[in-house]
């Protein structure tokens, strides 16, 4: 682009014809999701991995539920199936329901249990990463 148009007057007219129309949109968007958002950041921490998983698990489930609605490309509603499964692994990881599963056994706590939940608890781990890996730059509407 020529000097000449990135002078102050170029571009406060092309801020009016382009983006000036839009600006209640944006501002509605914006409200929107501070008061979406809101209790999910006051209740954020900087203590451990929970917390992450807490703000993904939230974005992948309104990013599905956007999708299921009004997804416009032929795989939205796969698409929003995976964000759900991907919800739910973060549900298991961050609930811990293998641990839970090896105490309610109310047997003995071997190294074999302990192993197998770690086991089950990385596998839940790893696929929810490969998932959005492989797919993640493919959800949008």
């Amino acid at each position: 682009m020529n000097e000449e148009y990135n002078e102050w007057y170029w571009r406060l007219y092309r801020w009016l014809r382009w983006e000036l129309p839009y600006q209640y949109k944006y501002t509605k968007y914006g409200v929107k999701n501070l008061y979406k958002w809101f209790w999910i950041i006051w209740k954020d921490r900087d203590w451990d991995h929970y917390y992450i998983f807490q703000l993904l698990k939230f974005k992948l489930e309104k990013q599905a539920k956007h999708l299921a609605h009004v997804g416009f490309h032929n795989g939205a509603q796969r698409d929003a199936e995976l964000m759900m499964t991907c919800v739910r692994l973060i549900n298991k990881i961050q609930n811990e329901d293998y641990y839970a599963e090896m105490h309610s056994k109310n047997e003995k706590i071997t190294y074999e249990m302990i192993d197998e939940y770690l086991n089950k608890h990385n596998k839940a781990k790893r696929l929810l990463f490969k998932i959005m890996n492989d797919r993640i730059e493919e959800w949008w509407d």
